[in-house]
Order: structure tokens, then C-alpha cells, then sequence
């Protein structure tokens, strides 16, 4: 049997949370409520549970015609996510028992297409091979603070210099004092991307939300050069996790060092702090783009690979309605 639970029933939804213990900031009603201003729709908690165990998928269902029949699809939200699994006996058969309820949920609500970014650190894809179609994207990185900050053996921690020889310096920030300086510096970045899909040119609105939203999870880091905000980082905190989440920067000069220098201090931070894990993310680019050989250098953790899921449910209606190739999927869930 399966419960829906929408976003207004906030009790519920991280009661089920609990009930899995499930205690990643991206499966939060919380940062649904952010989310849904970069994909407009309902967010739902698809909750099953059978005699084989549990499962808890958070996810956007989004209305893509505006005729009278409504079409929909369902997807998560930027970030990572995915269903959860607690089994009690058969894993592979709460699988195919959970995928079989959720499709002919998505058959009766008329839902077109599916598509799931799944979680790296929780390695869910590997469950849905036989179910969905799965494609690996890229390796994200992660840093074990307990086993990086080992006293007196802190050989990974940057001079705090630019390439000029001048001071560095990282202060933990204000959220909402300093929103519009950090914008400043995400539109700069963003502007420099070529790549960059306008889909995820996030606006001034997504970041009200989400630091509204999330409260004492979210967490603004600055890199200081000369009494100016040259880099800044949002990072979300909960559990045991801290993951990187958006950026910006004032140029490209230097940013190796000070990219550098900004994670390895949020990172000291985390580990002052009790958290055990910096999830610093990946990127789409090939292996010569710096960001990642950035995180790829700091890391100490074995890689984790990002996969995204799709599932057509109507192809015909799939084609008049969206109609995305592979490499439009990809562009548009790659997590950029």
C-alpha cells in the first residue's frame, strides 16, 4: 500500500522521515519549499510499505500542457534525492513492488515521464538498474573531516595567499545580510559559463525562499581579498552532512586558490562543528575543468558517481508534449 503526503502536511512528511531514518537536508519539506520556485508544481512524499519494507520518494509533479486534460511529470529537485529503501526482507522485491504501485500511480494522474536525480552518497541508482533508465553523469567528491583534520598532521590546509602573495581571508557570513553581495557574485559567475542553461539561472526569488526556508541549515561562507567579497559559497548543513551547494565568484583570477581555501575552511568549520562529511559535489565538465580538479585534489574519500533515472510512461503524449532527446535531459538535470 502507499500514503501520498503533500508538502502542506509537514508533521507527516518527516514523520515518514523519521520512520526511515532519514536525515539528508534534500528529502526536507523545507527545501521542497525552495525548490518549487526553480520547478513550479506540487511537491508529494510517495510512501510505500509492504511486507519486504519501506520507502519514502519526495518528489515535483509538474503540469507541462495548459489545456483542459492535464498532463504532468514528476521530478526531483535540484540537488540530489531519489527514493529511499528500508528493507525488513526482500530488497529486490520491494523494489519491484514499489516501482509497480508508482507506476500505476503515475498511469492514473496521467504522468507522462519521470525523471530522478539520484543521491550519490546513498547510492540508490544501483537499486532501479532493471527499471529505469540510468545514466551515469560524473563522479561528485567528499571530504571525512574526522580523518582530514588530524592534530598536528594538517598538511591540506592552503597558506591563505593569492597568487600575489597577498591575505586571503574566509568569514563565516550572514545569510540574509549578505544575500545581494553574494548575488553579486553568483551572476558574475554565471554570466562566465557558456554553458550555463538559463534554466538554473536562479533568481533573486529562489534565494529569498530558500534562505527562508531552511533556516539554521543553510550557511554563507566569504573569501575576503583585500576587504573585498571576491568568493562566496552556500553550503546546507543537517545530519551528519554538510553539502556544497551554490557559488559565486568576483573572476577567475586566482580562483584555484581561493575555490582552495574557501572549502578546506568551510570544511574546518564542519569539523569544529560535529559534522562528519563535506559532500563538495562535481561537475559536469570534462576532467580538465579546474573547479573539479579542485575538489577531485582535496577530497579523501572514494568518489561517488551522480546518476539521473527516466522513465516514459506515454510516449505519445511524451512526444507532443515535452519531447526531451537525451542531451536535453542531460543539460536540463545535470545539476549545473
Amino acid at each position: 500500500m502507499y500514503e501520498l503526503i503533500s508538502i502542506q502536511e509537514h508533521s507527516r512528511w518527516q514523520k515518514v522521515l523519521d520512520i526511515l531514518q532519514i536525515s539528508d537536508i534534500y528529502y526536507t519539506s523545507q527545501y521542497f519549499l525552495s525548490a518549487l520556485k526553480l520547478d513550479p508544481g506540487e511537491a508529494l512524499l510517495f510512501y510505500y510499505k509492504d511486507d519486504d519494507g519501506e520507502v519514502a520518494y519526495p518528489f515535483i509533479k509538474r503540469q507541462v500542457n495548459d489545456e483542459d486534460s492535464h498532463y504532468f511529470d514528476v521530478t526531483t529537485p535540484f540537488g540530489y534525492g531519489g527514493p529511499i529503501l528500508k528493507a525488513e526482507k526482500d530488497g529486490v522485491d520491494l523494489v519491484a513492488n514499489f516501482r509497480k504501485a508508482f507506476v500505476e500511480y503515475c498511469e492514473n494522474e496521467k504522468i507522462v515521464a519521470e525523471y530522478i536525480r539520484f543521491h550519490p552518497l546513498k547510492e540508490n541508482a544501483q537499486f532501479f538498474k532493471a527499471h529505469l533508465k540510468l545514466s551515469p553523469l560524473y563522479e561528485t567528491f567528499s571530504i571525512k573531516l574526522k580523518d582530514y583534520f588530524v592534530p598536528m598532521k594538517t598538511p591540506q590546509l592552503p597558506t591563505e595567499e593569492t597568487g600575489n602573495g597577498e591575505e586571503l581571508v574566509v568569514k563565516k557570513l550572514g545569510t540574509v545580510r549578505h544575500m545581494f553581495e553574494f548575488l553579486v557574485l553568483y551572476y558574475s559567475a554565471a554570466r562566465r559559463r557558456e554553458e550555463a542553461d538559463s534554466y538554473y539561472f536562479f533568481t533573486n526569488d529562489y534565494f529569498e525562499t530558500l534562505i527562508g526556508s531552511m533556516g539554521t541549515n543553510l550557511h554563507l561562507f566569504g573569501a575576503y581579498h583585500e576587504n573585498k567579497l571576491v568568493s562566496a559559497c552556500y553550503v546546507l548543513a543537517m545530519g551528519d552532512t554538510i553539502y556544497y551547494h551554490l557559488e559565486g565568484s568576483l573572476s577567475e583570477a586566482d580562483s584555484e586558490n581561493t575555490m582552495r581555501t574557501l572549502l578546506l575552511k568551510v570544511a574546518e568549520w564542519g569539523e569544529e562543528n560535529y559534522y562528519a562529511f563535506f559532500h563538495l559535489g562535481g561537475d559536469f565538465l570534462g576532467e580538465s575543468n579546474r573547479e573539479r580538479e579542485i575538489k577531485r585534489r582535496i577530497s579523501n574519500c572514494k568518489p561517488a558517481v551522480f546518476y539521473i533515472g527516466q522513465q516514459i510512461y506515454d510516449q505519445q503524449a511524451y512526444n507532443q508534449l515535452v519531447s526531451l532527446d537525451d542531451s536535453d535531459i542531460v543539460r536540463r538535470y545535470r545539476n549545473i
